[in-house]
């Protein structure tokens, strides 16, 4: 099987098969089947995006090259779950005073919540690769309110006294 190669040395053929099934339909099933059994509470997803974008970029930033992707990826969470993940997609364009009080500075941003709050749990980009394993993770802890750390680091951050922001940064390699 020949693979062709564009200037930047990326696979075309593996761009056009992301671009055409961000999630095959084999992980689609094992997502159905593994929520049905993790998720024990509601999830809420919060996509910001920026409607009618597409895959060019032009000058002054307007455009988004993931956000329709970002957005098939919220869609299969939710569709995953509907009885128990609901989703609000937030228009920055329309929408950018709910952007700024939420602190999403960009697109696409999926936050995830219980019920209906702002979600502090935030995926900014698309979170595919290593990423996704975190996100479905992010979702299953959500829904059972549990946030996986030891008595040591829920009593460490208990001492503090006003909002602290820790962000992780995750690039491919």
């Amino acid at each position: 099987m020949s693979r062709w190669v564009n200037a930047t040395g990326c696979s075309v053929k593996w761009v056009w098969y992301y671009l055409m099934t961000v999630i095959p339909d084999q992980v689609r099933q094992q997502l159905k089947d593994r929520f049905e059994t993790a998720l024990t509470g509601p999830v809420h997803l919060t996509l910001y995006t920026r409607p009618g974008s597409s895959r060019l970029i032009l000058p002054a930033g307007v455009g988004c090259a993931t956000c329709q992707d970002a957005r098939e990826m919220a869609e299969l969470l939710r569709d995953a779950a509907p009885e128990k993940v609901t989703m609000e997609v937030v228009d920055v364009t329309r929408d950018e005073e709910r952007a700024l009080a939420d602190g999403v500075p960009e697109v696409p941003t999926i936050a995830i919540a219980s019920d209906s709050e702002t979600g502090r749990i935030r995926f900014q980009g698309l979170p595919t690769g290593t990423e996704f394993p975190a996100l479905i993770d992010a979702v299953e802890r959500v829904s059972r309110a549990e946030p996986g750390l030891s008595e040591e680091s829920l009593e460490a951050l208990a001492k503090l006294t006003e909002p602290t922001e820790v962000m992780v940064f995750a690039t491919p390699t």
